[in-house]
């Protein structure tokens, strides 16, 4: 019943965003515009059929780029018309979005059956929004911090694993309560919390380190300082920022640990290899920072091993915790150290050695790995995990 809603309720959404590209070519005479007439054609025509194999397989790929491009354009086109009313369109448009792809998502990519398919869909969602638009707008640090930290984004994809993962069929767990928990369940939790905590410190300061003590222990906080950022000078922006990586990223991670945990149910390494398949989709995804202006080979390749490292203690943790809202926190936590590093802290010498780079690579996915293996080795451990796992995959 309730796709059967959606279902019209996308059809409305096509003709209105197919009479606001009208309305932009009108101004624009943007050829681009013209395009998406008629791919949004194509998609009503489909569902208007009741074609429904091809109007889902069609939606799913064309669909999400096209409407927040579309509705991009709309919002320039209206601050470029009446620019005094700049902050009234831009709040009408954040609301406008976080509902945008919630009908696309319920009637189309709900209707996803495989988990392999899931997983492509839902990073097909990730990169549609990493290559979407970005609009401008100049009113107020606050209103401009919170439009280009991406946090709009996060949102959205937060929205879009919610709908998808209740649309197959399962239960979304923000906080799932674990039961009969003892103090070597909080003990090992910590452990994994303090070792997870340690390793975004040593991601900051090995940047600055020109010696092994200053990146592993011996840190200089008077280099963080979110008020002299050398890369993020709006305050709010960096906030925001670091809330969009913990919502964006660990909303992906759920999917992502879902789908292999599925296909990988009732067979040995379930865990383990499901953790590291997630790890490595998230480690890969970080590839598009090269896109970042200044980046370099060294440095992305650090952040993606990095990351890899990172998404195996994050991912445990959230498997062990039943804790969505926990790994949040924490790359929260990680990215906002990371963007509030002032510009002497990009003085190290540490990672741009041959030798002494490829030991940083080796620290930051060994010693996640060694201590996600005593947690998965430990019997007690493995059985909370185990218990959380059969809610989170069970129909």
């Amino acid at each position: 019943m309730r796709k059967v809603w959606y279902k019209s309720l996308l059809r409305w959404q096509l003709v209105f965003t197919i009479l606001l590209s009208v309305l932009i070519l009108i101004f624009q005479h943007d050829l681009l515009n013209l395009i998406y007439i008629v791919l949004l054609l194509v998609s009503f025509f489909l569902m208007y059929k009741d074609r429904n194999k091809a109007s889902h397989i069609f939606n799913i790929i064309v669909l999400p780029y096209v409407l927040i491009e579309i509705y991009s354009e709309f919002l320039k086109l209206l601050i470029k018309s009446f620019a005094g009313f700049e902050i009234g369109f831009y709040i009408l448009y954040f609301i406008g979005m976080l509902v945008l792809l919630v009908p696309v998502t319920i009637r189309d990519y709900s209707s996803l059956k495989q988990p392999i398919w899931q997983l492509l869909a839902s990073i097909w969602v990730i990169v549609n929004l990493f290559l979407s638009p970005l609009v401008t707008v100049n009113s107020g640090q606050f209103i401009v911090g919170l439009n280009n930290s991406g946090l709009l984004l996060a949102l959205m994809f937060f929205e879009y694993a919610y709908f998808a993962i209740t649309g197959w069929g399962y239960k979304f767990y923000f906080n799932l309560k674990v039961k009969n928990t003892n103090t070597l369940y909080y003990i090992m939790l910590l452990v994994l919390l303090a070792v997870t905590v340690w390793i975004s410190f040593f991601n900051i300061f090995i940047l600055s380190a020109s010696e092994w003590s200053q990146a592993l222990w011996n840190w200089d906080f008077s280099l963080i300082n979110p008020a002299d950022s050398a890369t993020v000078k709006n305050i709010w922006q960096l906030i925001f920022s670091a809330l969009d990586a913990g919502i964006m990223e660990e909303s992906a991670r759920y999917i992502f640990l879902l789908a292999p945990l599925i296909m990988l149910a009732n067979k040995k390494g379930q865990v383990i290899y499901s953790i590291l398949i997630s790890s490595v989709i998230f480690s890969l995804l970080h590839i598009f920072n090269f896109s970042t202006p200044g980046a370099t080979i060294n440095a992305v390749l650090f952040q993606v091993f990095h990351a890899f490292g990172f998404s195996c203690l994050l991912g445990t943790i959230f498997l062990y915790s039943g804790k969505l809202w926990l790994p949040m926190l924490l790359h929260a936590f990680a990215d906002f150290l990371s963007l509030s590093l002032v510009p002497l802290g990009y003085g190290g010498s540490l990672l741009d050695n041959e030798n002494t780079g490829a030991l940083t690579l080796v620290v930051v996915t060994v010693i996640p790995l060694i201590f996600v293996t005593i947690i998965l080795l430990n019997k007690s451990a493995k059985r909370y995990i185990d218990k959380n796992i059969k809610k989170y995959i069970e129909i």
